[in-house]
């Protein structure tokens, strides 16, 4: 099940600031000089030390693309630097871009950085910096003790902004399921097996196909939920999850899965059998480097169990 929960890039950034417990001082004296090209590492000057008690962001050098707007999917090359010395701990300039969305979540766990976020254009470099907090010992985080200081500034560069994939209507999905443009599914061997159709591509938004309509409990976006399930590649077929081979379903909260699962499960009642065809914007991405399938996925659901359906 693990596969198939959702790998937050706001965790990954979170993660990165927290290798150590925070400062960030006057942020928009950082001078950074990009790279020759977006593969290339930047030069960033930092008078350290950057002493600072509040989290804070603030857009170094102005983007000239696209205003960034709530809801969209953006890409992200990053550094963290130590504040008390400017020094470079870790960074992605020459590698993949890393996805995150400019939603309720990144509001949430990092709203400087969502506020200036709405203000940039692609292409823009931020500055960014938080105080952790202390950790308890049951892996929450307490807030930050008086006095507490950021001790890493993250330098973001905004690669890309587009608008995530919608879910597509129930006509559009019967025309394509009509016309064999959509997977189907075998359930008549010990474990289901999802068939491809050949030479086609996988629809730009997220298609589901209810196969049986359940009459048990409707699910939320927010419902604790039971399932079977297997999960494949559009690309070749390949079976990369599922626990069909397993006695008990898997529970999970259906904020806590790729958004396609929230999307696709939310409004079927337990019971429900469903085909969800995904798009890679609402799965993993095509990072292939984070060890995750990429690309458009499918997944056959027998959705077993809805509860806090409110």
């Amino acid at each position: 099940m693990r596969k198939v929960l959702a790998a937050s890039a706001l965790a990954s950034i979170l993660a990165l600031a927290a290798c150590g417990s925070g400062s960030g001082g006057a942020l928009s004296d950082i001078e950074v000089k990009p790279g020759a090209d977006e593969n290339s590492e930047p030069s960033v000057q930092i008078d350290a030390p950057l002493l600072t008690e509040k989290s804070e962001a603030v857009v170094l050098i102005d983007g000239e693309g696209e205003q960034i707007s709530e809801g969209q999917n953006i890409t992200l090359k990053s550094g963290i630097y130590k504040n008390i010395d400017g020094l470079q701990t870790d960074a992605n300039f020459t590698g993949a871009a890393v996805p995150m969305t400019v939603d309720a979540a990144m509001k949430e766990q990092m709203p400087e950085l969502y506020d200036v976020l709405l203000k940039a254009k692609v292409g823009a470099w931020i500055a960014y910096t938080t105080v952790d907090g202390t950790p308890n010992p049951d892996g929450s985080t307490a807030e930050p003790v008086d006095g507490a200081r950021a001790e890493r500034v993250i330098v973001l560069n905004v690669q890309s902004a587009s608008s995530p994939s919608s879910a597509l209507g129930d006509e559009e999905v019967s025309e394509l399921k009509d016309s064999g443009k959509l997977p189907s599914v075998d359930t008549s061997g010990d474990e289901p097996t999802i068939s491809i159709p050949e030479d086609t591509d996988a629809p730009a938004g997220l298609a589901i196909d209810v196969l049986e309509e359940g009459d048990g409990e409707v699910a939320t976006e927010t419902s604790d939920v039971e399932a079977f399930y297997t999960g494949v590649r559009w690309e070749d077929g390949e079976v990369f999850d599922g626990n069909f081979d397993s006695d008990s379903a898997a529970a999970f909260n259906l904020q806590g899965v790729i958004k396609g699962w929230t999307q696709g499960l939310s409004g079927l009642k337990e019971g429900s059998k469903v085909l969800l065809s995904i798009p890679s914007d609402l799965a993993y991405g095509e990072d292939e480097s984070s060890g995750r399938p990429t690309g458009p996925l499918v997944f056959y659901v027998e959705l077993t169990k809805v509860s806090n359906a409110e």
